[in-house]
């Protein structure tokens, strides 16, 4: 028992630095090495059955993390939560896939680009599935039931369901039955 939750797995060497809140669901697998960082003012909620793989790095960045039911984050994913990142129920994430909810504005020349940041967030829907290395740019939205191919960079929103793939993602078109 840990966070008032009984895991299914709680990894070896898994790196915690909580001074926010926590709210884990039952069931839960947290794999070896996966890192969580929950700084004061921060969320982080992890819905019942869901999975974090190994060496996964989990940092809310000030914002609220929000990983549904049933959902699989596999190994060496990158999840930055600044802007608020919502990942609904049932949906897959690839091996080293990246989630960044924030970004650096280049328009103002009077701001330094460290000083000039966009929290737009991330909202992923459910049932959705990211292949191997998908990135996810701050201020996208994902609808229900997409697909995104390996090694895609989604840097607009996906607003009906679909396969896309590419740099930048794209939806693939069905071919007619004739």
């Amino acid at each position: 028992m840990a966070f008032s939750s009984q895991f299914k797995y709680f990894g070896k060497r898994t790196k915690l630095d909580i001074s926010g809140q926590v709210r884990i669901g039952k069931n839960v697998y947290i794999g070896d090495d996966v890192t969580l960082i929950v700084e004061n003012g921060a969320s982080l909620v992890i819905g019942d059955n869901s999975f974090i793989g190994e060496s996964c790095y989990i940092k809310c960045f000030g914002g609220k993390v929000e990983i549904g039911c049933d959902v699989s984050i596999n190994s060496k994913s990158f999840l930055n939560g600044c802007g608020g990142l919502k990942i609904g129920d049932n949906t897959r994430i690839g091996t080293q896939s990246i989630m960044i909810a924030s970004n650096h504005k280049f328009d103002d020349p009077d701001i330094l680009f460290k000083d000039a940041i966009t929290k737009e967030g991330i909202e992923i829907g459910q049932n959705v599935w990211f292949g191997a290395r998908v990135t996810v740019l701050d201020g996208v939205h994902i609808s229900d039931d997409v697909v995104v191919g390996a090694c895609s960079l989604v840097s607009k929103n996906i607003t009906e369901a679909g396969v896309y793939v590419g740099t930048p993602a794209k939806k693939l078109q069905q071919k007619s039955k004739e």
